[in-house]
C-alpha cells in the first residue's frame, strides 16, 4: 500500500488514544490511516523522527488574528512553524466587523481558525480604544444574523469583565448580560452558543464571576495575578472557582503579557488546580517577543518548567480544545481517519527565564522546539536541520 508519508521513530504523545510509545505514523490523502495486516508499505517520504516527540497538531485556543481589521492582531499563519495547526480567535470582531474578519482570516487561513464574537460592535481595534460592554448598545439583529450565517466558525461570545473596562458596579450585570444573550440566540438558532470571559482584575471575586458562568463557559487567564486571583490568601482554591469546575465550567490559561502571574500559578498547581487548555493569548505586543509570552511551545515548555506532566499538557492543546471546537476525532488527535496534523518537536536543554506582567521570574532548564508541521496531511513547516 502506497503512502504520502510515514513517520517512524518518534515517541508518539497522543492523550486521545492514551498513548505515549515509540511508533509509526501513516499518512495518506490528507488523513491519519493504518497499514492492513499482509501488505507492505510504499513510501517516497519517510520522516525519521528518532529522538523526538510527535503529537496531534496543536491547537492555540485563545488568540488574536484579525490582522487587517484591528491593531492588536497578528497572522495566524506565523504559527505554523511554531507547531499550531488550528486556532480559536478571542473576540477580535465584532458584529460590524466580523464579516470583514471572515473573508480577510478565516476562509483564508492555511491553519483552521474558528471564533468567538465581542458584543461590542466593534471588537478589539486598538490597545487605548477599549470596548464599551453596556448591553444597550448591543446590536441584537445583526448578532442574530451572523450567529446564524456562520454557526460553523463561531463559537460564541467574548466579554471582558476587568476593571477600567466595566463599571466596578456594573461588572456582574454586564456579564449575566452576555449569558442571557447566548440563551436567547442560542435558542433561536438551535446551538449551544458559549460564553468566554477575561478575568483578568475583575471588580469581583473569582468565585462570584465563575458563579454566572454555564457549563462549557471559558473561564479565561486562570492563573492571572491581578487583584482577585483565583487562589486564596491560604493558598486554597476560591470555593467558587471548584464549583464552576464541577457545573462544567472551562479553564483557560490564556497567558498573555499582562494576564498570567508566575505566583498565582505555582499555588494553583500546588493545589492541584490544573488548566483544562494552555493558549497564548498572542497579540503583536508579545508575539515572537520574550519573556512574557513568545510562542506557544516557549507556553508550553514554562508549564513543564511548573511541574505539569506533558501528557497533561499535550492534552491543553489537543484533544481538549478540539472537543470544544466540536471537532472531536477530526482534529486534536492522531487516532486512524483524523485529519493529519502533527506537530514534531524536540526536547531541548536549555536555560530560558520566562516572566509574568509584574516581572516575577520562573528559571527553566527545558524549550520545545517544533522540528515539523503538517496540516491535513501536507508539510508546512520544516526545521531547517531536520529531515535531510
Amino acid at each position: 500500500m502506497r503512502f504520502d508519508y510515514i513517520i517512524k521513530n518518534g515517541r508518539i504523545i497522543d492523550p486521545s488514544q492514551n498513548l505515549d510509545a515509540v511508533q509509526d505514523i501513516y499518512i495518506r490523502n490528507s488523513r491519519v490511516v493504518s497499514l492492513p495486516n499482509g501488505e507492505t508499505a510504499e513510501c517516497e517520504h519517510i520522516i525519521d523522527a528518532e529522538g523526538c516527540i510527535v503529537t496531534p497538531g496543536w491547537i492555540d485556543f485563545h488568540t488574536h488574528l484579525f490582522r487587517e481589521g484591528s491593531n492588536i492582531c497578528i497572522d495566524p499563519d506565523m504559527m505554523v512553524a511554531q507547531g499550531t495547526t488550528a486556532a480559536v480567535d478571542a473576540g477580535s470582531a465584532g458584529s460590524a466587523t466580523y464579516e470583514a474578519f471572515y473573508k480577510s482570516v478565516i476562509a483564508q487561513s492555511m491553519i483552521r481558525v474558528k471564533a468567538f464574537l465581542t458584543l461590542y460592535a466593534g471588537g478589539q481595534l486598538d490597545p487605548k480604544l477599549l470596548e464599551d460592554f453596556n448591553p444597550k448598545l448591543y446590536n441584537f439583529d445583526k448578532i442574530e444574523r451572523i450567529v446564524e450565517k456562520h454557526t460553523d466558525d463561531l463559537l460564541g461570545f467574548k466579554v471582558r469583565i476587568s476593571r477600567g473596562v466595566v463599571p466596578d458596579d456594573k461588572g456582574m450585570d454586564y456579564l449575566k448580560a452576555v449569558v442571557d444573550a447566548a440563551n436567547t440566540i442560542g435558542e433561536k438558532v438551535g446551538r449551544h452558543l458559549r460564553v468566554c470571559v477575561h478575568t483578568t482584575n475583575s471588580p469581583m471575586s473569582a468565585g462570584e464571576l465563575a458563579s454566572a458562568l454555564r457549563a462549557g463557559d471559558i473561564f479565561c487567564h486562570c492563573f492571572q495575578g491581578a487583584g482577585n486571583t483565583i487562589v486564596l490568601e491560604d493558598g486554597r482554591i476560591d470555593a467558587g472557582i471548584i464549583e464552576a469546575r464541577k457545573r462544567g465550567v472551562i479553564f483557560d490559561s490564556a497567558n498573555g503579557k499582562g494576564n498570567f502571574g508566575v505566583r498565582t500559578a505555582e499555588k494553583a498547581l500546588a493545589a492541584g488546580f490544573k488548566p483544562d487548555i494552555i493558549s497564548t493569548d498572542l497579540t503583536v505586543d508579545k508575539f515572537n517577543m520574550p519573556p512574557y509570552c513568545k510562542n506557544l511551545p516557549t507556553l508550553l515548555s514554562k508549564y513543564v518548567t511548573l511541574g505539569m506532566d506533558l501528557t497533561d499538557i499535550v492534552r491543553c492543546v489537543t484533544e481538549t480544545p478540539a472537543k470544544i471546537m466540536g471537532l472531536e476525532g477530526k482534529i486534536g488527535t492522531l487516532k486512524v481517519g483524523a485529519f493529519a496534523n502533527v506537530t514534531i518537536m524536540k526536547s531541548k536543554q536549555v536555560k530560558i527565564m520566562h516572566k509574568d506582567f509584574k516581572d516575577d521570574e520562573l528559571i527553566g532548564d527545558i524549550l520545545l522546539v517544533p522540528q515539523m508541521t503538517l496540516i491535513d496531511g501536507e508539510i508546512q513547516y520544516c526545521q531547517t536541520d531536520f529531515w535531510y
